[in-house]
């Protein structure tokens, strides 16, 4: 009986988080230059880039529209992770929670990249934009 009551206090705490675990993807194997055509599929057409500590009005001024990402996310309270967030059309079609290892995202943070400019390099464990290399 008290393994019941465990379960079910176990199964009540662990919903009461109002952050929804955010989908993940790696770059641990990845040749360069990272094009991000190749990792995301779907009718994108801009990526849009939150680091660690953004909250719900930084989405706002970035992605030039509303969008819930506290409620979606861990990076307004986790600086282990950058968001990458792909638009269409003022919609969010998908996002991704990346670790901030091997590869930080972070250096791009509030930056906005068409689709076809979505093509990335790495100096010094630093994703940059292939443009700036």
């Amino acid at each position: 009986m008290k393994i019941r009551y465990f379960l079910l206090l176990s199964f009540l705490v662990g919903g009461c988080s109002d952050i929804e675990e955010a989908p993940k993807l790696s770059f641990d194997y990845v040749q360069l230059p990272i094009q991000m055509t190749e990792f995301v599929t779907g009718d994108w057409d801009k990526l849009c880039i939150l680091g660690p500590y953004s909250d719900n009005q930084l989405a706002l001024e970035v992605l030039g529209f509303e969008w819930q990402l506290e409620s979606l996310s861990s990076v307004w309270i986790n600086d282990g992770v950058t968001l990458l967030i792909f638009v269409k059309r003022g919609k969010v079609e998908s996002y991704f929670e990346v670790t901030r290892s091997p590869l930080d995202f972070n250096s791009l943070d509030e930056q906005c990249f068409i689709r076809n400019e979505a093509v990335f390099n790495v100096e010094d464990g630093a994703v940059v934009a292939e443009t700036q290399v």
